[in-house]
């Protein structure tokens, strides 16, 4: 009997079309799933503990070695709706932001953003928990995941969408997170039961954005609408691209040591693959 691949993701709503197969039995006998919030996940990558994890893609700096799964993703094109900067005053006049301890890469992209787009240089604070606290001690703070979806932000604050700030600034995709494994952990496998996965959840949308539960409260519209309307499940040229350019940037501020070069989990067997199911795509076109 092999040993389980042992998998980790986020337990946000947008992970959630990407593990519904997973969670119907899908490589049941290959992974065994487990659930953290995505900083927490690149700690247990980092120790060891898991070989294949769906995490925010600034831990690639940290573990350059890590290989990327192709064609999953999270990200946007546009506004995320779930990654937010939420301000107390004007952005030009914002002198100090909390950061989310949940999300690395969000963390770093407010600062990317702040230096190329904003043109400004405030104070970054870490370590405040709760929206009320880091706006009573910062002007300004970074709300991801859930929270930023479906909490109202309080009064008299102007929220900043993160990705659609970055892509109206660049005309580039963002990636939040994805698929990262050890070197050796993806094979033929996996691969198929990850895909799977995400092509099982992509015709349940609307049943997974029905059933979803936060803070005991359901909203299967905006849930519905934001899985569909505002977050992107695939890793193309696009997005590894959007990735180069984002470490470029972060590596320039320091934020990172140097700009790790993705590199994809079997390449040579994934290119064939894509070859082959396009030539049966067009085959059955020409009938």
């Amino acid at each position: 009997m092999r040993t389980k691949i042992r998998v980790g993701a986020v337990s946000y709503l947008n992970t959630r079309p990407l593990v519904f197969g997973l969670e119907q039995g899908v490589g049941e006998d290959r992974i065994e799933l487990s659930y953290a919030v995505p900083a927490r996940l690149a700690d247990q990558m980092l120790a060891g503990d898991l070989d294949i994890a769906l995490m925010p893609v600034i831990e690639l700096a940290r573990m350059p070695d890590l290989e990327i799964v192709p064609g999953i993703a999270i990200g946007t094109s546009g506004p995320s709706r779930s990654v937010l900067l939420v301000s107390r005053k004007p952005i030009e006049q914002v002198e100090s932001i909390a950061l989310d301890v949940e999300s690395r890469t969000s963390n770093a992209l407010v600062q990317v953003l702040c230096n190329r787009v904003w043109r400004i240089a405030p104070v970054f604070a870490a370590g405040l928990h709760g929206l009320d606290e880091a706006l009573l001690e910062c002007d300004a703070a970074v709300q991801i995941g859930d929270k930023a979806l479906f909490a109202d932000p309080p009064a008299g604050t102007t929220v900043y969408d993160l990705g659609g700030v970055w892509s109206a600034a660049t005309a580039m995709p963002f990636v939040f997170a994805a698929w990262f494994a050890r070197p050796g952990s993806v094979d033929r496998e996996v691969y198929e039961a990850l895909h799977e996965s995400k092509r099982l959840g992509a015709r349940a949308i609307g049943p997974i954005a029905e059933d979803y539960t936060w803070r005991g409260c359901q909203y299967p519209q905006l849930s519905k609408d934001y899985l569909e309307k505002n977050i992107r499940f695939r890793l193309g040229s696009p997005e590894l691209d959007a990735l180069r350019s984002f470490f470029a940037a972060a590596a320039e501020l320091g934020l990172i040591d140097r700009a790790p070069k993705p590199k994809l989990a079997l390449t040579r067997w994934t290119n064939c693959h894509d070859t082959a199911v396009r030539m049966k795509e067009a085959g059955h076109a020409d009938r």
